[in-house]
């Protein structure tokens, strides 16, 4: 197994950094602070970073070739004007009949419809969090249910397999894909994560169709084979609670990290934990 060393890209050190998602059309990567309620912009580039702040949880963020951007907040979907920042509509709620649940990772499939996961507010309730799929005309549905931290989510390249992470499972299932009406089957296991690699959070998937998991815990984020259950490579951050990565142009993996729940002493030990991370 390959390890490496990530490289501390911007040290903004979110409160809770999540969610990162390269936007071509932009050349940027966008990523949320999810209890901070902002979103983030980089243009690898040139350096220019912008934020929005809002007044409400930020769990997912997908931007689209028109310009908008949908957001996942806590309880709703939306469309956000990225330069002024506003809320230009409201697309549903999530889960009203839920209070104590709140939306968390979220991304477009390769057909362009979005998925979001639920789970309660801190993650203790086993079974509480389910998998939404949005639909034109019939809004979202529910594709999972008794799930406990709805997760990670990829594809590979041809669009016929899909990835999730239930996170306290410590594993990645694997489903057959129909891009034709983004429907899903035929469940399995693919990767089994030990226990001294903490829980699988988000994740991406290479062109090779490995998968890139960040592993929150132990802070790091692991390439697996999904096809053998085989470690194949593992990035360290520094920041014991690493939460997600999304793949940029030359291969470049973009990693985000957390300051939730790292007490002072964790803190000064890591304190670069909130910050975003490249690698190579």
């Amino acid at each position: 197994m390959k390890t490496h060393n990530a490289r501390l890209l911007m040290d903004i050190r979110s409160a809770h950094g999540e969610g990162p998602v390269w936007d071509a059309a932009s050349g940027r990567l966008l990523w949320v602070d999810l209890t901070g309620c902002k979103i983030h912009a980089i243009a690898p580039v040139t350096g220019a970073v912008e934020t929005r702040n809002f007044a409400e949880p930020v769990c997912a963020v997908a931007p689209h070739a028109d310009g908008r951007i949908m957001v996942a907040f806590a309880k709703r979907l939306t469309w956000v004007d990225w330069d002024s920042g506003a809320i230009t509509g409201t697309i549903c709620k999530v889960e009203p009949d839920l209070p104590g649940n709140r939306c968390n990772d979220g991304k477009l499939d390769p057909a362009g419809r979005f998925w979001i996961g639920t789970m309660s507010h801190d993650g203790s309730v086993k079974g509480a969090g389910a998998l939404y799929r949005l639909e034109a005309g019939k809004g979202l549905v529910r594709v999972l249910d008794r799930l406990t931290i709805a997760n990670g989510l990829g594809w590979t390249a041809d669009a016929l397999t899909m990835f999730f992470i239930d996170s306290p499972t410590r594993e990645v299932w694997a489903f057959d894909f129909d891009p034709a009406d983004s429907s899903i089957g035929n469940r399995r296991t693919v990767v089994r994560v030990p226990a001294e690699l903490g829980l699988p959070d988000g994740m991406c998937v290479a062109p090779d169709d490995t998968i890139w998991v960040a592993h929150w815990g132990p802070g790091c984020v692991c390439r697996w084979d999904p096809s053998t259950g085989e470690l194949l490579e593992q990035i360290n951050t520094g920041c014991p609670h690493t939460t997600s990565c999304a793949l940029g142009p030359q291969g470049s993996l973009f990693i985000t990290t957390s300051r939730l729940g790292l007490n002072q002493w964790a803190l000064e030990a890591a304190p670069h934990s909130g910050a975003l991370f490249i690698h190579p």
